[in-house]
């Protein structure tokens, strides 16, 4: 896991060293053990290595091939590269290195952006090609790596994360208002948007070229369209999937360096020790983190697992003060970024850090699987979906948009009205009706100016109609939640610590295989994770399988009823925050008064509002802005 960066510049005098070397020293966190900048006529390439494959130099970044008109930064792990290398070996191909970068390299020489189909892993890298100056840069399937790039006056600039490219001062810093309401709906921004104007990220699955100031994007991967018939029995699909998914962790335990595990207690962190315990050599380090408040906290649920296979486990208990650390969030993070299990995120992270390198997380398994209850909720019959969506948003939604805030029945009404069919709560965001009274005059009217823009305008990810009602919500979210909350959280907390993240429920060989499985194999009579816990039942002990579904979230509504109330209400009614114009003070006021009178729960709107404003302090304004 690693940091890259880099531009290209074709005004004279050409790229700048002290830029490229700027950026990279931005991404030190990414990458502690090695750096390594090029120029090579008008591309400047910056990396931070994490050495994790081939600790030698002959691993060092910038790295080019024998021939010598080929570079090539690489954020990643390819875990299928001894196999990738074993083919090219027999074409001819001789290596100087053990790594796989030199692997991507060479690959991408033989075959062309083909190439990519041939590799498992996680990756995000860029290849300049001297000879013909162009830039070939490409993004894993599912988005476990970021990439955000944007046009200059020059050419084209790129890095692993936003911070870098501010490191040019001649970077626009303008908010884009569409995608600063997307967060304030969703708690995130959905790529290829970024929250300032003229950043794009690019998207899981897709690659980008640069040439004669041409920039294209194109998809080498699309999620399978699920199957709504089994192809073979359920005991065969038993056996294939147990097998695919002990080859994926076997795969992702490939390292030069110490692996470990977060593990909370639930059925996929669980799994994944599990099937580690079974393949791995020697004993497993595991980390959970937890809280004091009661509801929680999984740390005795991650013991019994724990001492179920005999791991070296370490805790840690978070408590409310953890949000002093709200501004290394916030720098970290990059964007305004809603999702408050960020905090837990960094501390187990940084716990993790002290002894190994590499952990193995359950990510993916709820997209996958259908793990989360909101899809058995948005099956329940819904008598209202009868009625046409013009005449509910017309009657019942109005209606809910003009209750006040503290009616208990609101929500309810106000999905009743704007809702899709097809959707679940969580796809129409958190407390959208709020925004319609609390945003100001001018945000309503800068976002009614900014939605005939399309520059670079958020994707709607449709789910095909041949899927059924649980695929398209399991699409939705695989396409966007997952890689734009969740292996965001995951990248940037890990990475602020100098440690590599390994999804094996993110094998896209395995996301294929289960998206060809039936859906009531996923979901069956009410019980999440059907299939899987069949095939976890294995190697678990009982009490995991029966356990609850638990968030890994923050006990935020109760801090800010009690030790963080203050503070909340300090911040966001400040002068500077209010004379950002985003917001009526008036609404503001009544949405924090309901929350501390214990009349509604939002601390959701709270932390994202707490989290814009630090943002705003971090990266926009002049006087106490990190760069």
């Amino acid at each position: 896991m690693c940091g890259i960066a880099g531009f290209i510049e074709t005004r004279p005098p050409g790229p700048s060293r002290d830029r490229i070397e700027r950026m990279t020293e931005l991404l030190r966190h990414r990458g502690p053990d090695d750096a390594g900048v090029a120029i090579i006529g008008p591309a400047a390439l910056g990396h931070r290595r994490l050495s994790i494959i081939d600790l030698s130099a002959a691993g060092h970044q910038p790295m080019t091939d024998d021939i010598g008109d080929l570079y090539i930064v690489f954020n990643g792990e390819i875990y299928n590269f001894a196999e990738v290398r074993r083919e090219l070996e027999s074409h001819g191909e001789r290596f100087r290195s053990r790594s796989d970068t030199e692997v991507i390299l060479k690959s991408y020489r033989r075959w062309g952006p083909s190439f990519l189909t041939r590799l498992n892993g996680m990756f995000a890298f860029a290849i300049w090609d001297s000879r013909r100056r162009s830039l070939f840069a490409a993004r894993d399937r599912l988005g476990e790596k970021p990439f955000f790039y944007r046009r200059t006056a020059g050419g084209l600039a790129f890095a692993s994360e936003l911070k870098a490219l501010l490191a040019d001062p001649e970077m626009d810093r303008r908010i884009d208002v569409a995608a600063l309401d997307e967060f304030l709906t969703f708690g995130y921004i959905a790529a290829p948007r970024s929250i300032l104007q003229g950043v794009s990220k690019l998207l899981p699955g897709e690659y980008v070229t640069y040439e004669n100031d041409r920039i294209e994007t194109r998809r080498y991967w699309e999620l399978p369209v699920a199957s709504t018939h089994a192809t073979e029995s359920m005991e065969c699909s038993l056996e294939q999937l147990d097998k695919l998914f002990r080859d994926a962790v076997r795969l992702r335990l490939v390292s030069d360096v110490p692996v470990g595990a977060f593990l909370s207690g639930g059925l996929d962190s669980s799994a994944v020790v599990a099937m580690m315990a079974q393949v791995a050599t020697g004993t497993v380090n595991t980390y959970t983190i937890g809280f004091e408040e009661r509801g929680f906290s999984e740390i005795e649920d991650a013991r019994v697992v724990a001492r179920h296979f005999g791991t070296n486990h370490h805790e840690y208990s978070v408590r409310a003060d953890a949000v002093s650390i709200l501004p290394d969030l916030v720098w970290h993070l990059d964007e305004p970024f809603g999702d408050s299990s960020a905090v837990p995120s960094y501390y187990v992270a940084k716990m993790a850090a002290q002894d190994v390198k590499v952990v193995l997380s359950g990510d993916g398994g709820d997209e996958l699987f259908a793990g989360y209850t909101r899809y058995r909720d948005a099956l329940k019959p819904r008598p209202w979906r009868w009625i046409p969506r013009s005449v509910r948003r017309r009657w019942i939604g109005s209606f809910a948009t003009r209750l006040p805030l503290e009616w208990p029945g609101r929500n309810r009404l106000y999905e009743m009205g704007h809702m899709p069919e097809d959707s679940s709560p969580e796809q129409i965001g958190i407390y959208p009706y709020i925004k319609e009274r609390i945003y100001s005059p001018s945000l309503h009217d800068a976002l009614a100016s900014a939605k005939g823009e399309s520059a670079v305008g958020l994707a709607e990810i449709g789910a095909p109609r041949t899927m059924d009602r649980l695929s398209r919500l399991q699409y939705v979210d695989t396409r966007r939640y997952l890689p734009d909350d969740i292996l965001v959280k995951v990248d940037r907390m890990t990475m602020a610590h100098g440690l590599e993240s390994r999804a094996p429920l993110l094998d896209h060989v395995l996301v294929d295989y289960v998206a060809s499985l039936p859906p009531e194999w996923k979901l069956r009579n009410g019980v999440t994770k059907y299939l899987f816990r069949r095939m976890a039942a294995r190697y678990l002990p009982p009490s995991v399988l029966d356990k609850k579904k638990q968030g890994f979230g923050i006990p935020k509504a109760k801090w800010f009823r009690s030790d963080l109330r203050a503070q909340a209400r300090e911040r966001l009614l400040d002068r500077r925050a209010l004379d950002r114009g985003y917001f009526d003070r008036r609404v503001l006021e009544r949405v924090l008064d309901a929350h501390n009178a214990g009349r509604r729960d939002y601390s959701d709107w709270i932390w994202c509002l707490l989290v814009l404003e630090e943002w705003h302090r971090t990266f926009l304004d002049p006087d106490t802005r990190r760069l």
